[in-house]
């Protein structure tokens, strides 16, 4: 993997750069940060910020004509602009100490001229004597200033300008006019900054103004004399200083890094849904008082995109900006094990792929598509944490194995139900099912779509996976796939396009023979995630509801992770439940839902919901959430019913030794079982691996601690035998360690 494989995904980000008024100011001021040290009247800080950005603060807060406050985005609130120029001038009136800038650096042997003490010329001296090149500065009048030695203020600019070289050493040669350019062949580079119509020696026709260079590579030009405004005059003393001293060092003029696009503005930020707030009004008709000022640079908006890192939680916890993120994915692929200090490892496997980053994104950055690719990157290095996907890829194996079914013959419509509805409520498959072989020539598969493969980042499972669907497709005469699930639909979409796809939900709501049942008098229907993309399904889900006398009422947000995407809940169980309650929270209707682990995810946290399959081919009632071992019950139990009605055939499932044992599990441990992946089948054989070579702990009441051992997970169970043979549990645990024995 390079860098740019993960970079990719987040180069069109915007999050960090410089707000439009920043682009738009000459001296490309943080008017952000500026504005946010002046609203906590940190004086000071504030101060220091302008002074950096600007060189000669006083002169600047009187002359600039202010563009910043031109494209500042407080219109967009139907506000006037942010005060900036006042806000400056505040800001030099209260900061309690005028300090100049001065680095505690070696001095350099490079020797430069500046031709012209205006301000231009002034700017680049400063930047060049702070860096400690020695400076002269060559100028025909009697002082420093030029044009604005004429200005009624400025004595106010003298006195700015005399403080800012009070730190530094620079020597001032005035009453000295330069004729030719042969007088200053002493110097290692000289910058020519003689004014509006001033002399530039034959020189400004080959003028680059990027690099503010000239046919003679140690000549540089800038300010009026190059046709520019006073302030950019300024700025462009700073700017040139950075070109010339990678002349100095390098022998070729070129940008410094993080040079601003000249042609660029700035992105304009969505402010839907900010406050409107008037500007800040002096009362004394003059300046601000400082409480004033504090208020109007509470007015900025601050802009930057964080939709995001805002919208999702996820982000929201980790706090790391999409470009940072591009950066650790890379350096998290080049970790090597068995010692792989990757940096991104919860975050990348908490995520649960839900796209709604990149639904909210105004460029489309995708986050989830990124961790993703950290993921599969991760699994192929063998630096990925088996034991977050452990038990996923284990129920895979057995719904795409032991428990898969396909109807032999050739149909028009294949039935895909996904795993999860035919594990939780197998009578809803059976039904949905009956009405499709009725109604057409429809046929079943009992599998899985791949999605646990698809978030752990196992890219060599998930193509297994679609080769044998696409085996039983081809065999089945290439039906159009009918899913009840989004999840399935949307990976489908992704790995098998060519694959026709149709939803229950579409063929049902098309019958108008159909009326469901209501489940509830009002409701909101939740559209899970996955079904962002498939506006027939959710539009199907909500003529079915309606069908059934239900009074809908519209989520404020849709699309949203119930919390079971990605099986974030191993790898991140306080941010699962921090999303599965913010999703019941949407809404105080109860929900209707088309996808069976957004109902197990609410039932769980209490929150009144339905499928709209229980309302199509039922009372509409919820339904309990089966535990682990009954929904792998439920799924052999539905294979052997199939494939009876179908074929005349008995489905014998595969037996183990332990499956005999009966074991008493009351409810609590069951709920934590399931809470903690643990099957009754992993506790049984845990038991009769113990029992049988007597390989378990016996405390003093009786009460025996035995384990199972398997590479990635360690099972422990607590039991008491019992005289009838049956063994009651009172604990079940595990945890993701390497077990290692020694006798």
């Amino acid at each position: 993997m390079n860098p740019e494989e993960a970079t990719v995904f987040t180069e069109r980000c915007f999050n960090g750069e410089p707000a439009s008024c920043s682009f738009a100011c000459p001296f490309h001021l943080d008017l952000r940060s500026f504005l946010d040290k002046a609203a906590g009247g940190k004086w000071s800080a504030a101060y220091k910020a302008l002074r950096s950005a600007v060189n000669f603060p006083v002169v600047v807060s009187k002359l600039c004509p202010r563009p910043c406050e031109g494209v500042c985005q407080r219109r967009a609130t139907g506000d006037e602009p942010i005060a900036v120029g006042k806000i400056e001038e505040a800001c030099l009136n209260y900061v309690k100490t005028r300090k100049a800038e001065s680095y505690s650096i070696p001095p350099k042997n490079e020797k430069i001229a500046v031709v012209g003490a205006g301000m231009a010329g002034l700017s680049c001296a400063l930047h060049m004597a702070l860096k400690k090149f020695g400076v002269t500065v060559f100028d025909k009048a009697e002082g420093w200033g030029g044009q604005l030695r004429e200005h009624p203020d400025f004595a106010l600019f003298d006195e700015d300008i005399a403080l800012q070289f009070s730190a530094v050493k620079a020597e001032f040669r005035f009453n000295t006019e330069i004729k030719s350019l042969d007088e200053l062949s002493e110097y290692d580079a000289v910058y020519l900054a003689t004014g509006r119509g001033g002399e530039g020696f034959g020189l400004t026709d080959s003028w680059d103004s990027t690099l503010m260079t000239s046919s003679d590579p140690k000549i540089f030009l800038g300010g009026e004399l190059c046709g520019v405004s006073l302030m950019e005059g300024i700025a462009h003393g700073a700017e040139v200083a950075k070109v010339m001293e990678i002349y100095l060092q390098t022998g070729k003029a070129s940008l410094s890094h993080g040079t601003y696009d000249k042609n660029y503005c700035g992105h304009n930020i969505d402010h839907s849904g900010k406050e409107s707030v008037a500007r800040v009004l002096p009362a004394s008709g003059g300046a601000y008082s400082e409480e004033e000022a504090k208020a109007e640079a509470s007015r900025c908006l601050k802009c930057d995109c964080d939709r995001c890192l805002t919208s999702c939680e996820l982000l929201r916890m980790y706090r790391k900006k999409p470009v940072k993120l591009a950066v650790e994915v890379y350096a998290d692929s080049k970790a090597k094990p068995p010692i792989a200090p990757c940096s991104l490892t919860r975050q990348t496997f908490s995520c649960n792929d839900c796209g709604y980053c990149k639904s909210v994104c105004p460029e489309g950055v995708d986050i989830g598509a990124l961790l993703s690719l950290g993921r599969t990157v991760r699994v192929a290095a063998n630096t990925h944490p088996k034991a977050l996907h452990h038990f996923w890829l284990g129920e895979m194996d057995f719904a795409t194995g032991e428990a898969s079914y396909a109807s032999p013959a050739a149909c028009e419509y294949m039935f895909f139900p996904g795993c999860q509805l035919s594990a939780s409520s197998p009578e809803l498959v059976e039904k949905a099912y009956a009405y499709l072989s009725d109604k057409y020539s429809a046929g079943i598969y009992l599998g899985c779509c791949g999605a646990p493969a698809h978030w752990a980042g196992e890219a060599e499972r998930m193509s297994k996976n679609v080769e044998e669907i696409r085996r039983v497709w081809e065999n089945s005469g290439k039906p159009t796939f009918v899913f009840a699930c989004a999840s399935c639909e949307k990976l489908f979409a992704a790995y098998m396009p060519d694959i026709p796809r149709v939803s229950v939900y579409q063929l049902l709501a098309e019958d108008d023979s159909i009326t469901p049942a209501a489940g509830f008098a009002e409701a909101s229907v939740f559209d899970p995630c996955a079904a962002r993309d498939f506006d027939e399904m959710q539009q199907s889900v909500r003529r079915l509801a309606e069908k059934s006398g239900t009074v809908l009422e519209e989520l404020r947000e849709k699309n949203r992770c119930c919390g079971y995407g990605g099986q974030m809940k191993t790898a991140n169980p306080k941010l699962y439940n921090e999303i599965a309650e913010n999703r019941a929270a949407l809404g105080d209707k109860p929900y209707i839902v088309y996808c069976a682990n957004c109902r197990e995810v609410f039932l769980t946290k209490n929150k009144d919901c339905t499928h709209i399959l229980d309302m199509v081919f039922g009372d509409g009632a919820a339904k309990s959430v089966p535990s682990l071992q009954e929904k792998r019950d439920n799924v052999i139990m539905l294979k052997k019913k199939l494939m009876k009605d179908i074929e005349g055939k008995d489905f014998v499932p595969k037996s183990n030794e332990w499956d005999s044992l009966t074991l008493i599990v009351p409810d609590e441990v069951t709920a934590a079982m399931n809470e903690k992946l643990i099957t009754l089948s992993d506790i049984k054989e845990a038991i009769w691996k113990a029992e049988r070579d007597n390989d378990k702990f016996i405390d003093e009441n009786g009460v025996c601690l035995c384990s199972l051992v398997t590479p990635v997970i360690i099972y422990w169970a607590e039991y008491i035998p019992n005289a009838d043979g049956t063994y009651s549990v009172t604990s079940a645990y595990s945890h993701r360690i390497h077990f290692k024995e020694e006798v």
